[in-house]
């Protein structure tokens, strides 16, 4: 499986390769697709939609000129269509807005149930500061990756020292296995992190595919495996490893869920913002369709109605089009996000202890 955020922290290096060289193709085939499916501000990707669509509906009418302008003079099809998509949009407006007042509805709760959330917080980040012993935890995401990920290189360097750790060979290989896996993973966390703005979105897309599953399974699995050989010191530095690894886990599923929540609002916002004028412009649609009045201007050779059609129907499918640019990047994000658990669907080689 091909993973759309590789090569997320090459970025900045293959950009000045590129600049060099001459560009590489696959390098910018694959910044359009992560800008698609996840970096790109959704209205934006929503009008380039859009604009794709009437572009192609006037290709076809310019190739296919007499079959599409016989299809728009069609006034009764013309009107059926226009009909459907002006009751669809306000019924699909409605819905959306309605289930997002049902998600709005589930955060009122009595002064009590808000305390003890925040009571709850409190305690999460208290229970961090006790294993760092650096400070007070941040509360936002990025500095709070960072206080974990440096967190867990401090363990592993303990780990990685070998005076306080076994002397047993095949015990010792299994600890620095793990601690070189840590490092790797984390690093590549912690340049995704400092090569992106400080956005929710951008922050935690860089955690998605971090596997804290495998790693807290092949902790425990260390400690169970090699418990009679591994020191004291090495049995305190994986208690401590595991349980930040799973405040790392528990934290990032958080903020996962505050994202879709913020994503949910601002899918809100933007489609009642666009809705109304779109419902207004597509009664008038219908009503000049029945009169028979459209502009008599022309556009690149095209006939006026087949492109005032076309363009009106690209109009009232724009908030479809809105919708598709918000869920495919939700559901992206769902895809990849790892559920709050230490079990996984992935088949991943693990590390093998005896």
């Amino acid at each position: 499986m091909i993973s759309i955020f590789n090569r997320f922290t090459d970025s900045a290096d293959t950009g000045a390769d590129s600049d060099s060289s001459g560009g590489d193709p696959d390098d910018a085939v694959t910044w359009v697709v992560r800008w698609i499916v996840l970096y790109g501000d959704r209205r934006v990707l929503a009008l380039v939609t859009t604009i794709v669509i009437l572009v192609a509906l006037l290709v076809v009418g310019t190739l296919w000129e007499f079959e599409m302008e016989r299809l728009v003079t069609e006034t009764r099809a013309v009107q059926t269509l226009f009909n459907t998509l002006l009751g669809g949009l306000i019924l699909f407006v409605s819905v959306v807005l309605s289930i997002n007042t049902a998600a709005l509805a589930q955060e009122f709760a009595p002064l009590q149930v808000k305390l003890a959330r925040m009571e709850e917080s409190i305690e999460f980040q208290i229970e961090l500061e006790e294993l760092v012993d650096e400070g007070v935890s941040p509360a936002g995401l990025k500095p709070f990756l960072e206080y974990v990920i440096g967190a867990i290189h401090t363990q592993t360097e303990s780990l990685r020292a070998s005076e306080n750790s076994t002397g047993d060979e095949r015990a010792r290989a299994d600890l620095l296995a793990l601690v070189d896996e840590l490092d790797t993973e984390l690093s590549l966390i912690g340049n995704r992190i400092g090569t992106t703005d400080p956005q929710v979105s951008a922050v935690l897309l860089s955690t998605l595919e971090y596997p804290y599953a495998r790693h807290i399974n092949v902790t425990r699995r260390l400690k169970s495996v090699h418990r009679n050989e591994l020191t004291e010191s090495d049995h305190d530095s994986l208690a401590t490893l595991l349980e930040v690894l799973t405040i790392l886990a528990s934290g990032r599923e958080y903020f996962t869920t505050l994202y879709f929540k913020r994503e949910l609002r601002n899918l809100s916002s933007s489609l009642l913002l666009l809705s109304l004028p779109v419902i207004v412009f597509t009664a008038y649609v219908l009503l000049a369709i029945d009169a028979g009045l459209f502009p008599q201007l022309g556009f690149l050779g095209l006939g006026s109605r087949l492109f005032y059609i076309n363009l009106a129907f690209v109009i009232a499918l724009s908030p479809y089009v809105l919708l598709s640019s918000y869920m495919l990047r939700i559901l992206t994000v769902s895809k990849h996000s790892l559920e709050s658990t230490v079990f996984t669907l992935d088949s991943d080689a693990e590390l093998k202890f005896e």
